[in-house]
């Protein structure tokens, strides 16, 4: 393909038409969060467009004062067996790539303390949020898009660059053309940053969740194959807005024209030798002319109707924080602390009780009530998010059983804990907090009527740590805190979602999505498949304090929070720094990382309740 050296041709740059610093911002990038860097490189950063599996994508201004998406790669992460140069060989492919419809590459830096990349920035809808906005796409736009996002491929192909993770929500939908981001992360970082219902069979049977410390994949592994099978799944969904599982391999009759119907089927093959590479898609799509001349013309003449969004606007809110629910109005507050390589995480606990158990304070004439509705806030209105976060808490509250996994770390050497609950009422109530420290783990479990019976459990003293049968018994010891009933710890954390609401939060809807990672502990998972969990995504900063031995100042958490479409919580993930002192043993500044993963809930779950016989008055 004949493509100028320097990226695409002046019918495909994008426009800027307004100043970009922290005081504007394009819509969907949000203000750095605590602990992003102020530079990257030459770059000023203003923003912070996402965050992944692979590290954050920054919004960055270079020397010339012009927008650049900036990829930053942990440290911890490049520094396992090989990952730099893993790194280095991914940044080196990516500078060769010569696309109109990629984001281009501008500046690397593999042997950074935090590696980085950065690519050109372009402004715009994804083609998830389009599709959502404007309904599926028809004619020559839905032509263009398709050979705009094959030429990327090919192009990337072309020098041994693979995208392994396109999807919908990594096509920007610009006024000048389709620009396909993130090409070659997955190949440079070793790791997954997509949903697995996007990839093609063979990654998800390999390939595609390897590590950062994994080696590259020998021949016959994942190949450019399993990028043409995602251009398919990506067509048929602007084509339909059916998300790959929602409709059989083969496009329906009618759904697309003839012409692309043909390469999708193809496509979609389940065998990658039975599609087409990406440079046949495109010799189809452009009649076998010059493929970047045919698509510089394709776009000019038919790609119509894209505009780029206003940029967002910061919600600040007014509400008070609600109270407890009246079912554990007698029991009296307490701390939250789960121990992290010598760092305690605490959080104030709720108000009292006032709100007669609904998990929500309503002000005068404040919408609907609950019994107004015809169902959960989020489908009626999921940017209402303080009738949403309110649905969500009364939700969980209520429901007759559930499990939930909290994820603490830093990014200290080292440094994690894990904590499971379970919660049933059959055949009668009970509910259990299994702490995990290294092999090692302990907790409580409630159990009768009103969860009244508490008793404590460690695994029995043998010679290798963490093995032997579970121990029961009343007295824990000297030390420790015999108060914090299960129930208790897990409300608080729950209620952590009413951070959103509180006065000064800044919430952003972003539309429907998966999260797409597989973190999360079979056991407590069921029949559900990691990947395929999300729901409506909400993201954004609110204030909340870090407690260690003395307490912090409150400090702005960037999040991420998804709630299903039946209004339950799935997932609140929050990022903050308690401490700008305070330094990780690898120099960094201290960033904690907490993640709360709510699953489960009204299926069966199962609590081991101990047999009176089996218990002991006090720790052996």
């Amino acid at each position: 393909m004949n493509v100028p050296p320097n990226g695409p041709t002046s019918a495909s740059r994008p426009s800027a038409t307004t100043p970009v610093d922290r005081d504007h911002l394009p819509a969907g990038v949000r203000p750095p969060a605590k602990g992003d860097p102020e530079t990257v490189g030459d770059h000023r950063v203003v923003g912070r467009i996402t965050h992944d599996a692979a590290g954050t994508v920054l919004l960055g201004l270079d020397g010339a004062g012009t927008a650049r998406a900036v990829r930053v790669v942990p440290a911890d992460l490049a520094d396992a067996p090989g990952a730099r140069a893993r790194l280095e060989a991914g940044f080196s492919r990516l500078a060769q790539v010569r696309s109109l419809c990629a984001a281009a590459h501008r500046a690397a830096d593999a042997r950074s303390t935090a590696p980085w990349l950065a690519t050109a920035y372009t402004p715009g809808s994804t083609l998830a949020e389009h599709v959502a906005a404007h309904g599926p796409l028809t004619g020559g736009v839905l032509t263009a898009l398709a050979a705009g996002v094959a030429e990327t491929l090919a192009a990337g192909h072309a020098v041994g660059a693979q995208h392994l993770a396109l999807d919908p929500g990594r096509v920007v939908m610009s006024p000048e053309g389709p620009r396909v981001v993130d090409l070659g992360i997955v190949q440079a970082t070793g790791l997954p940053i997509h949903s697995r219902q996007w990839a093609a069979p063979e990654q998800r049977a390999t390939a595609s969740t390897r590590g950062p410390d994994t080696p590259e994949p020998g021949p016959g592994a994942v190949t450019g194959y399993a990028d043409v099978y995602a251009w398919g799944a990506l067509v048929r969904f602007a084509a339909t807005g059916r998300e790959p599982g929602e409709a059989g391999p083969d496009p329906e009759p009618g759904a697309l024209p003839a012409h692309l119907a043909a390469l999708v089927r193809r496509a979609l093959a389940e065998a990658p030798d039975q599609r087409p590479t990406a440079l046949e898609l495109l010799q189809k799509l452009t009649a076998g002319e010059e493929p970047a001349a045919a698509v510089t013309a394709l776009l000019a003449s038919e790609w119509t109707g894209m505009s780029v969004p206003e940029p967002s606007t910061t919600r600040t809110r007014t509400r008070a924080r609600v109270g407890r629910p009246a079912l554990f109005a007698g029991t009296a507050a307490v701390l939250v602390v789960a121990l992290l390589g010598g760092w305690a995480l605490a959080r104030e606990a709720g108000a009292p009780a006032g709100d007669g158990g609904t998990g929500a304070t309503e002000e005068p004439g404040e919408g609907a009530s609950q019994e107004e509705r015809t169902g959960p806030a989020v489908a009626e209105d999921p940017e209402d998010i303080d009738a949403v976060v309110a649905d969500a808490v009364r939700l969980a509250l209520e429901a007759e059983s559930f499990t939930t996994y909290t994820f603490l770390h830093t990014n200290d050497v080292g440094s994690r804990a894990q904590t499971h609950f379970r919660y049933t009422e059959e055949p009668q109530p009970a509910m259990s907090r299994t702490m995990h420290f290294g092999p090692s783990s302990a907790g409580e479990v409630s159990f009768g009527e009103d969860l009244a019976e508490l008793v404590h459990f460690a695994p029995e003293t043998t010679p290798v740590l963490g093995e032997g049968a579970r121990q029961y018994f009343r007295d824990p010891g000297p030390g420790s805190d015999d108060t914090e009933e299960p129930r208790t710890v897990w409300e608080e954390h729950l209620r952590s979602l009413e951070g959103l609401t509180a006065e000064g939060a800044r919430v952003d809807y972003q539309g429907q999505g998966t999260i797409g990672d597989a973190d999360i502990p079979e056991e407590l998972l069921g029949d559900v498949d990691p990947l395929e969990r999300g729901g409506h995504h909400y993201t954004g900063a609110f204030e909340h304090q870090f407690v260690d031995v003395t307490e912090f100042e409150p400090v702005t958490m960037d999040f991420e929070l998804w709630i299903s479409d039946e209004g339950y919580p799935v997932r609140l993930a929050v990022v903050g720094v308690p401490d700008p002192e305070a330094m990780a043993e690898q120099g960094e500044q201290l960033t904690f990382t907490h993640q709360l993963d709510f699953l489960r809930f009204g299926l069966p779950v199962e609590v081991e309740v101990p047999d009176e016989s089996e218990i002991l008055a006090a720790r052996p």
